[in-house]
């Protein structure tokens, strides 16, 4: 056992001469009862869409482990970065969240005119899933893989279409990447949603999206798609047939969506702990695990940290920052 020395007696003793006993208990308190009533979790995306099939599966479990309600507060715009900054500018007291997504790392370049800082005004809690995407043309497209997709778009440059859900969204994002690694030029067609891109490019009008597994897989089971490529470091069981996109000859295009939990900065750490003790745990049951399989999500790589989040963030930030200056993608204003 250490024994402290006379000036570490005297610096303790400073200390708690300097910080009233009340004050300590009541943080003490605090951390003991949080959360004392419902938690809000703000998500920057309507009704509907993947962010919120997680968010529906994930409640019933996160609100077991809290020991409170968890109410969701739907704020869209800005690929969520509307919901973002409201809770930027919210009291840091643990009982606001925000889900958080790709598209939050590159708002200082798609949409500079907001009034808050990703990394600097919110703080990481922790990754709650990962999404894979898939690669999708035509059931009519003489398009069989990806290696097909490159030499059509190598000898007609500027003539294969890529559609997206929107301009700085990750498809948009995956679609310049592929021509930044093929040196190939595709013209990128941006929708306001998944769901009409996808019936166009179902009809032949667009020949390719990159998408959510589970957005697709009714129309790829129908035969209305063809799926070239999963994202994915692996396969995906529910395509157990279609290769990655590292077996298809372009490792560098690896990626999937990814969704995590954040806090306004300067929410108390007893919070930001808890609330990451009871995301992990719950991803423990077995129940929350299989009803995330069934829609096609993955389980957060473990240890599944604030701190981990936080490298992940700074990554992602950096790679897909210099890949819209690279491609020049201009802001949304």
């Amino acid at each position: 056992m250490r024994v402290l020395c006379r000036k570490e007696v005297l610096a303790f003793a400073l200390l708690s001469a300097t910080v009233p006993m009340s004050v300590m208990a009541g943080d003490e308190d605090s951390k003991q009862a949080y959360p004392e009533r419902p938690v809000t979790l703000v998500v920057g995306y309507p009704p509907g869409g993947t962010p919120d099939t997680l968010v529906r599966v994930l409640a019933d479990y996160l609100e077991r482990e809290m020991g409170q309600r968890l109410i969701v507060d739907y704020k869209p715009g800005a690929a969520s970065n509307i919901g973002a900054q409201a809770v930027a500018r919210s009291v840091p007291d643990g009982y606001t969240v925000f889900l958080s997504a790709r598209p939050n790392t590159t708002h200082k370049v798609m949409y500079g005119n907001l009034d808050y800082d990703f990394a600097r005004d919110l703080v990481p809690v922790g990754l709650l899933a990962t999404a894979p995407y898939v690669m999708v043309v035509s059931a009519d497209a003489p398009i069989a893989s990806v290696g097909d997709l490159v030499q059509l778009a190598r000898t007609y440059p500027g003539a294969m279409t890529c559609a997206s859900s929107g301009i700085g969204s990750t498809p948009h994002l995956l679609c310049e990447l592929l021509q930044q690694e093929t040196d190939t030029a595709m013209l990128h067609i941006p929708y306001q949603g998944s769901a009409q891109a996808l019936q166009d490019v179902a009809g032949g009008r667009v020949d390719m999206q990159i998408t959510n597994v589970s957005g697709t897989l009714q129309q790829i089971q129908a035969g209305k798609l063809r799926p070239i490529a999963v994202m994915s470091s692996t396969r995906v069981s529910s395509l157990p047939q279609v290769p990655t996109i590292a077996e298809a000859g372009f490792p560098s295009l690896t990626s999937a969506a990814w969704f995590g939990l954040m806090a306004p900065k300067g929410t108390p750490s007893y919070a930001i702990e808890k609330l990451n003790r009871s995301v992990n745990v719950a991803m423990m049951n077995p129940n929350l695990r299989e009803a995330m399989a069934q829609l096609i999500y993955d389980l957060p790589p473990q240890p599944n940290t604030p701190t981990a989040f936080e490298d992940l963030i700074a990554e992602e930030t950096q790679q897909w920052t210099a890949l819209l200056h690279a491609r020049n993608i201009k802001p949304l204003h």
